[in-house]
């Protein structure tokens, strides 16, 4: 196994920090220790970013830590809950154990839009409205750009949708990774993250589909599917356009109440995660 490279001292990292905490001001004690705090978790960040840590490498041991970047137990320990909140590590107990490098991801996108939505008091809805405007433009950069290898993942996703038809639970996972899929290959960074957080969030209504409509779905992302593959960007974008507006009309008329409720910050999981064939 090879070594795993570790974060450089950072002498600024140090300075920056004395020189905020020898500078309270108006925010009083606290304010200040959670200001150092958050700065130390970004100077933390573009550590692991310069070193190129990847998932599973361990960060530094906190003696090391504390060392290096010249802080305080608690400001440190304080960083790391941000970043675990951030899903940027996850702190392993035990001998051996500490700050382990993770991967953030859309779930922690869907958690953050879903919290600045619920103090918009946005409802539901406006999610759907979203994805009517978004979803389409996906898909016709998924017929430009999608590889060989993406079209073949996303025909393992409808045959494992088609198997999962009788049970709800194996179709929503094989559905879920079709439209994942299909974002990822447009090759986009923001709109492989931003498409899957909004369907996670609109999946809080818990609007579960009868099997003849997941049927009329299979047969809408076989269309999709066969566009893509096409490199049919028009075909793509209008049948995408048609499936979110159909979408939006069923949900709304069906279930009004659901979606014209607030987003609550809540009702989105904190078990959520990225599916290892998308990283």
């Amino acid at each position: 196994m090879s070594e795993q490279k570790r974060p450089s001292n950072s002498q600024p990292t140090r300075l920056r920090l004395n020189r905020l905490k020898h500078s309270a001001g108006p925010l009083g004690v606290r304010g200040v220790k959670t200001k150092v705090a958050l700065r130390l978790a970004k100077e933390i960040v573009q550590s692991i970013y310069d070193n190129k840590m990847v998932p599973g490498q361990r960060y530094l041991s906190e003696s090391e830590a504390l060392q290096r970047l010249g802080a305080a137990r608690g400001t440190y320990r304080e960083a790391l809950r941000f970043l675990e909140i951030q899903g940027v590590i996850e702190t392993r107990a035990g001998p051996g154990g500490g700050p382990e490098i993770r991967r953030p991801g859309w779930p922690q996108l869907a958690s953050t839009i879903a919290l600045l939505l619920q103090f918009a008091d946005a409802p539901l809805r406006v999610i759907l409205e979203a994805r009517i405007v978004l979803e389409p433009g996906v898909a016709k950069m998924s017929a430009a750009r999608a590889t060989g290898e993406d079209i073949a993942a996303m025909a393992h996703d409808l045959d494992a949708v088609e198997a999962g038809i009788g049970n709800y639970r194996d179709f929503a996972d094989a559905y879920l990774r079709f439209w994942n899929h299909l974002a990822e290959s447009t090759h986009n960074a923001l709109l492989s993250l931003l498409s899957p957080s909004l369907r996670a969030i609109v999946n809080t209504s818990l609007v579960v589909p009868n099997e003849p409509y997941r049927l009329y779905l299979l047969e809408k992302l076989r269309a999709i599917h066969a566009a893509v593959a096409a490199h049919d960007e028009v075909a793509a974008a209008e049948t995408v356009a048609a499936l979110e507006q159909e979408f939006l009309h069923r949900l709304m008329s069906g279930y009004p109440r659901r979606f014209d409720r607030v987003i609550a910050w809540s009702d989105i999981s904190n078990d959520l995660e990225v599916d290892p064939s998308l990283r």
